[in-house]
């Protein structure tokens, strides 16, 4: 038990890299709150206590280890997911290899799960990740964090609430990678238009003589037909192609495009109005239009309060303590990662429209 007499849950966290908890060291004096890694926000957490960490390569093992102290060490997720029995895992690890340790740590007695995104490399493994979360009821968040953030869950809450009647069109602008980064965007949009349903996709992924392409510190994939799977470049085990421009329709009358530009800002435009949160986050609003009688509105709003990494890990938490779903369930980042896979069999199609969900569930994208 810890100081405060709250109840602990035992933590593994199985990866050691930026996320798992040595991107606080970067962010330092950038302004980004902080803890944003996952060790660091289970420490400042009095019901969590990391108990072991895991890591194939046995330098950025001890490396990490010594970052924070650790003693309890592992080069097999298994053996520790065994030996330790934790109750909550972390998976921080690229999402080539994340399948297999959200399927075994769901198996084997864990109780709740933070993946890291993307969730996985092909709709195959997502659809096994998903069968193992729901048959052991497996208390599951992923890492599109913003869902926890509490300035864009007060802009869901007010575009839910009808501050601009209803949603119509959501345009998302950023420039990045498919499987490592994008799930930030569409789960973002999403939460934002209410998480409907997402019924089609199309767009295009960047190739290598895109303007887009122009400056980029590394070679893109090529996809190779015949196996359906992309192909990292020479020497890389990655191969995560960048997005250009894409759409997608959601069940009812919402869409959303997302735009290869800007500093991650986003808006939505309803029958009476329109929210926006813009330079990731910076500044938060919605606007209500005059209507008879009425004049016209706006008002604005702070994200508060813990790091989104933190309100994820209490997520999980109360879904353990009450049985009340997480925010960011595995039904609900299934839909994003339906228009993932979707995107890409788009682009490989010539950018034709793509119906969700997909039938064929076999193309491979080994991400970050």
């Amino acid at each position: 038990m810890s100081s405060t007499g709250a109840k602990q849950y035992r933590v593994a966290i199985v990866g050691t890299g930026r996320m798992a908890g040595l991107i606080d060291d970067e962010l330092a004096g950038r302004g980004i709150p902080v803890p944003y890694g996952h060790l660091p926000a289970y420490l400042t957490i009095p019901e969590t206590q990391v108990v072991a960490v895991a890591n194939r390569g046995q330098e950025r093992l001890e490396r990490f280890a010594r970052r924070f102290g650790i003693t309890n060490t592992y080069l097999d997720y298994r053996e520790m997911i065994e030996r330790e029995k934790p109750d909550i895992v972390s998976v921080t690890t690229p999402s080539l290899a994340r399948a297999e340790p959200i399927i075994f740590a769901a198996d084997h007695g864990v109780r709740g799960i933070y993946a890291e995104k993307g969730l996985c490399a092909s709709l195959e493994e997502a659809d096994r990740v998903t069968e193992a979360v729901r048959r052991n009821r497996v208390a599951f968040n992923w890492g599109a964090m913003r869902r926890h953030n509490s300035g864009y869950v007060q802009l869901r809450d007010a575009i839910l609430a009808g501050e601009i009647g209803e949603p119509r069109q959501a345009a998302m602008y950023f420039y990045t990678d498919l499987i490592k980064h994008h799930p930030h965007t569409l789960d973002l949009v999403s939460m934002l238009l209410g998480d409907p349903r997402p019924t089609w996709v199309e767009g295009r992924l960047v190739e290598p003589d895109d303007p887009l392409a122009a400056g980029m510190k590394r070679p893109l994939p090529t996809y190779d037909a015949t196996g359906r799977r992309f192909v990292p470049p020479p020497g890389a085990e990655i191969g995560d192609p960048m997005v250009g421009f894409y759409r997608v329709g959601y069940a009812g009358v919402a869409e959303a495009c997302f735009v290869p530009y800007g500093r991650f800002d986003v808006d939505v435009v309803g029958t009476k109005g329109r929210a926006f949160a813009w330079n990731n986050g910076a500044r938060f609003g919605v606007w209500r239009g005059a209507a008879a009688g009425e004049p016209a509105v706006e008002r604005s709003f702070e994200a508060a309060g813990e790091t989104a990494t933190v309100a994820t890990i209490r997520d999980i938490i109360r879904e353990l303590e009450t049985g009340e779903r997480t925010a960011g369930n595995i039904y609900v980042t299934m839909q994003s990662v339906e228009v993932q896979f979707g995107l890409a069999q788009s682009h490989v199609e010539g950018g034709r429209r793509v119906p969700l969900p997909m039938a064929d569930r076999t193309l491979y994208i080994p991400g970050g």
